[in-house]
């Protein structure tokens, strides 16, 4: 069995209401090197990245980790199944396995208002998702210094900094 790590980050413009998630997928074994003993560079051109418009903090995470899933799912086959683990610093990410019961118990319906919850198709998404692909979820610390960078932590802060420098290139480009 093939083992993976998804790495996902988003950057937001939240006055715009835009941003970019990113994502990596490298094989688990990466995960075992030193913290140093991975080049960026050896990476840093497998990072995906996509713009997103009329989205918030959370939606975006859920959009990021939902496209990531989806073009994992479609890059394996019967003959090269896959063991995923996914590292997020997003809470909601990281909450939504264990918050599952209780979700579809009320039918995704807010405690409060008893109004359908706004990312419902996100949620709905993410947990089919999850059926097929059965993955892991590991959350991380976001933007922790670099002196306490473990293996992990590196590549999470390697996305994190892609998905940044390209929402900048967006917001110079529209100033434009």
């Amino acid at each position: 069995m093939n083992r993976f790590a998804l790495f996902t980050d988003v950057s937001l413009n939240p006055q715009r209401k835009l941003g970019v998630g990113a994502w990596l997928v490298i094989p688990d074994a990466y995960l075992t090197a030193a913290p140093g003993g991975i080049a960026e560079t050896e990476i840093a051109g497998q990072v995906r990245m996509r713009k997103f418009k009329d989205t918030s903090s959370t939606k975006l995470e859920l959009q990021t980790v939902l496209w990531a899933l989806e073009e994992f799912r479609s890059g394996l086959t019967a003959s090269r199944p896959g063991e995923l683990t996914i590292y997020s610093d997003s809470q909601c990410v990281a909450g939504l396995l264990k918050r599952r019961q209780e979700l579809e118990r009320k039918s995704f319906l807010s405690g409060r208002t008893h109004h359908l919850l706004r990312n419902t198709p996100l949620y709905q998404k993410f947990y089919a998702l999850y059926d097929q692909c059965a993955f892991t979820i590991i959350p991380v610390k976001g933007h922790s210094p670099s002196c306490s960078h473990d293996t992990v932590h590196r590549i999470f802060s390697l996305v994190d900094r892609q998905a940044r420098h390209e929402l900048k290139l967006w917001m110079n480009e529209l100033r434009l």
